[in-house]
């Protein structure tokens, strides 16, 4: 049979083993919550970090396309000009301005 020392240090030592279990619980709790945060801060900058590459991506595949296609793009913005010009002259072939009349003394 225990003696009553052995019985109240059983039950101290189970008191402590209790508290200490409930506070390991609470810093899991906390940790588990830190984390949670962390990793979604960690995923909003991995979303932006690959958002920024893509528009990089997009913007240097857009400047090589008018790279490649400078000569086409240069001819029709040639003919818009000119097309411009001629609707300015009101439909009127663009020709040679009228020689002035000189005056003879």
């Amino acid at each position: 049979m225990p003696s009553l020392v052995d019985s109240i240090g059983n039950f101290i030592s189970s008191i402590f083993g209790a508290i200490t279990a409930v506070m390991s619980s609470i810093v899991a709790v906390f940790q588990s919550l830190i984390s949670t945060v962390f990793g979604i801060i960690q995923s909003l900058f991995a979303a932006v970090g690959t958002m920024v590459s893509s528009l990089a991506h997009t913007f240097e595949d857009l400047v090589k396309f008018f790279l490649s296609n400078i000569v086409v793009i240069g001819g029709i913005l040639a003919a818009l000009f000119l097309y411009g010009v001629y609707q300015q002259r009101n439909g009127q072939p663009i020709t040679a301005a009228p020689a002035k009349n000189k005056k003879v003394n």
